[in-house]
């Protein structure tokens, strides 16, 4: 007999309504599996296959997680990131001071960019544009630093 749970037509409806609020909220796809007892990706994607109307919410899910992402990332980007400093004076705690890690923020932003870029490259990918002119072929290409200042 196997151990696996076997999923009715409503157990299944109500368990992919589930995950898709977990998605859109930023929760991994593996993760949310493995909390809702779904037996693997493969079968959430059959659920999903063979189901249009659950397909529909799992791309909706997918929509509102990028904005959920993209939400955080400005969020990140404005709050404070404390880090303590301590200093200590002949091995005892003099002083503790709270920083912000501007750094620390930077890392979180452009974890959330290259995701974001990758889950949706039209809207928040790099773009490049290819022009076709024979007349005026590429000599050389110049990468610009546009976080770096020009002194």
């Amino acid at each position: 007999m196997s151990s696996y749970k076997k999923f009715t037509d409503e157990d299944r409806t109500n368990a992919v309504i589930r995950i898709c609020d977990s998605i859109a909220l930023g929760n991994p796809l593996t993760q949310t599996l493995n909390e809702y007892g779904v037996v693997s990706v493969s079968t959430f994607q059959y659920w999903l296959k063979n189901n249009p109307e659950l397909k529909v919410m799992y791309q909706d899910a997918q929509k509102h997680r990028e904005q959920f992402l993209f939400d955080e990332m400005i969020r990140i980007a404005y709050s404070e990131s404390p880090k303590e400093v301590k200093k200590y004076r002949n091995g005892v705690l003099h002083e503790t001071i709270v920083r912000d890690s501007v750094e620390d923020r930077r890392i979180k932003i452009n974890t959330l960019k290259w995701v974001l870029s990758k889950m949706n490259p039209n809207k928040y990918g790099e773009k490049v544009i290819v022009e076709n002119d024979t007349a005026n072929p590429i000599t050389s290409i110049r990468f610009i630093d546009v976080d770096a200042t020009d002194n």
